[in-house]
C-alpha cells in the first residue's frame, strides 16, 4: 500500500467536503442538460426506433465546423465540438457511410453550406465497423469490450485498442497545435453486440460502466452507448420510463443518464402535426427524453421528432406545443366500455375497403387515415385514439384496441402486421363486455 491509496489518503481526511463551502463549477456538459462532457450516456429503446440514426444525427452536428455550423441540438447548446468515433457490431461500413453522407448533406444544406463544408463535416467522424474489417484487419474472435478473466471482469485486447488510438490520436492533434480535431465523444452501438456479457449481469455491468467512466474522464471525452428496451418493458408501456429500467443492471446502475427514444404513442396528441403532415405513419414520430440523470441541471423536458428521408430529423417540439398535451392513457387495471355503436362505426370503416369482403388486406396506415377522417362526422370514432400500431392491442380508447377485439372475436385477422378481413358479417349486435386486465 504506498502513499497514494485511497484508504490511506482517506486517514489524512483528503476526501473531506471541505471544498464544497466554496464551490461553484457549473457541470460540464457537451451537450447542454442532455450528455455530460465525459462519461457513459446511456440511450435504451425498442428495436428500430432509430436510436443509431439519431445519434449519427448529433454525430454531424458535434462534428461540423464553420460559421454555419450547427450552435444547437434537440433546442440545447452545444458544448463539445471536435471529432467522433462510432464503434459498431451491427452495420456494415458502407451503410454507415451512406447514412452519415446524407445526414451531412441535408444539414448543410439546411445551413446555407457548400459541398466543402460537407467534406470536411465527414473527415471528422470515424467509423469502425468490425463486421466489415478483413481478418487482417480485425483477427480477434468478435468485438467485445469486456470479458472473464481468472474470474475478474476486465477490459478486452479490443477495448484496450480503443482507448490506445484514442489517447494517440489526441495527443498528437494537441502536439500538432490543433485542439479543434480531438476525438470528443464515443457511440457504442451496440452494448447488446458488444458489451461481452449478458446485460443482466449485474457485477459485468458495474465493472463496465466503472471502466468506461473512469476511462472517459481521464481522456475528457464522452460515450454514448446504444442499448436495448428490457424484455419486459413492453408491459409497462404506459409507466414512465425509469419504470420500464427496473430490474435491468446496465441501464439503472451507473451511467451518468439515460435518455430513452421511443416511438409516439396514445400519451402524444400527434392531431396537430397530421394536420400538417398528412401522411405521417406511426414510426415517424419518436420521442427523446431523459428517464434519469446524475448530473445537475439536467434536462428533463421530452422532445418529439419527425423523420426525414434523408436520415435526419425535425425538431417538432417547438412548432406543435400541445403534442405533449394529451389526456394520460386509461389505466390497465379498469375496464373500458365497447359499446355497440363504437364496434358498429369500425366494422363499417373496415367494410370501405373493397366492399369489406373476406380476404380484404388493410394497411394499419391506410385505416388510420380513413378513420381521421370519418371521425370529424363520427362522435362515436371521437371517443377512441387514431392509434393502429399492434403492440398497442391493449392500450384502451385506441383504435388498435378495437381491431384487438374484433380479432379475437374472429372477424378479422392482426395476426401478420396488416389487417385481413376474415367475416365482418359474422359480427354480433350484442353489447360487449371486458373484463379488466
Amino acid at each position: 500500500m504506498t502513499d497514494e491509496s485511497w484508504t490511506v489518503r482517506a486517514r489524512k481526511g483528503a476526501y473531506r467536503a471541505s471544498a464544497a463551502a466554496s464551490y461553484d463549477r457549473p457541470m460540464d456538459y457537451a451537450i447542454e442538460g442532455l450528455m455530460p462532457a465525459t462519461g457513459a450516456t446511456i440511450w435504451f429503446g425498442a428495436g428500430s426506433t432509430g436510436k443509431t440514426q439519431l445519434l449519427l444525427w448529433m454525430a454531424a452536428h458535434i462534428a461540423a465546423t464553420g460559421d454555419k455550423a450547427p450552435r444547437q441540438w434537440l433546442g440545447a447548446d452545444i458544448h463539445a465540438k471536435g471529432h467522433i468515433l462510432v464503434l459498431t457490431a451491427e452495420d456494415l461500413q458502407e451503410h454507415l457511410l451512406k447514412r452519415i453522407g446524407m445526414i451531412a448533406r441535408r444539414m448543410t444544406a439546411d445551413a446555407g453550406g457548400t459541398s466543402h463544408d460537407v467534406a470536411a463535416l465527414c473527415q471528422r467522424i470515424h467509423v469502425m465497423a468490425f463486421l466489415s474489417m478483413s481478418a487482417a484487419e480485425f483477427g480477434e474472435p468478435n468485438p467485445c469490450l469486456f470479458e472473464r478473466d481468472g474470474g475478474r471482469w476486465q477490459p478486452s485486447s479490443v477495448l484496450k485498442g480503443v482507448e490506445a488510438f484514442l489517447d494517440d490520436w489526441n495527443q498528437q492533434v494537441m502536439a500538432d497545435g490543433r485542439p479543434e480535431d480531438r476525438i470528443v465523444g464515443v457511440i457504442l452501438d451496440s452494448a447488446v453486440s458488444m458489451a461481452g456479457f449478458e446485460l443482466a449481469n449485474s457485477e459485468a455491468t458495474t465493472n463496465f460502466l466503472f471502466y468506461l467512466n473512469r476511462l472517459a474522464r481521464r481522456q475528457n471525452m464522452f460515450w454514448a452507448v446504444i442499448g436495448h428496451t428490457p424484455k419486459d418493458a413492453a408491459k409497462k408501456a404506459d409507466d414512465a420510463a425509469i419504470e420500464r429500467l427496473r430490474g435491468s443492471a446496465m441501464w439503472s446502475t451507473t451511467p451518468r443518464t439515460v435518455i430513452e427514444v421511443r416511438l409516439a404513442g396514445p400519451s402524444e396528441d400527434l392531431e396537430a402535426v397530421r394536420a400538417v403532415h398528412g401522411s405521417l405513419s406511426d414510426r415517424d414520430v419518436v420521442i427523446v427524453e431523459v428517464a434519469k440523470a446524475n448530473s445537475q441541471g439536467a434536462d428533463l423536458r421530452p422532445r418529439a421528432l419527425l423523420r426525414r428521408s434523408d436520415g435526419a430529423y425535425d425538431d417538432l417540439t417547438p412548432k406543435f406545443p400541445g403534442i405533449f398535451s394529451a389526456p394520460p392513457p386509461e389505466s390497465r387495471g379498469k375496464a373500458s366500455a365497447h359499446t355497440p355503436e363504437l364496434r358498429r362505426a369500425v366494422v363499417a370503416l373496415l367494410a370501405s375497403f373493397n366492399g369489406g369482403k373476406p380476404g380484404t388486406l388493410i394497411e394499419r396506415d391506410a385505416l388510420r387515415a380513413v378513420f381521421n377522417d370519418a371521425k370529424a362526422s363520427s362522435p362515436v370514432l371521437g371517443t377512441i385514439g387514431s392509434d393502429v400500431d399492434g403492440s398497442r392491442a391493449k392500450t384502451h380508447g385506441t383504435l388498435a384496441r378495437e381491431l384487438a377485439l374484433m380479432s379475437k372475436a374472429g372477424l378479422i385477422d392482426t395476426s401478420r402486421g396488416n389487417i385481413r378481413i376474415v367475416d365482418l358479417a359474422s359480427d354480433s349486435d350484442q353489447p360487449l363486455a371486458e373484463a379488466a386486465e
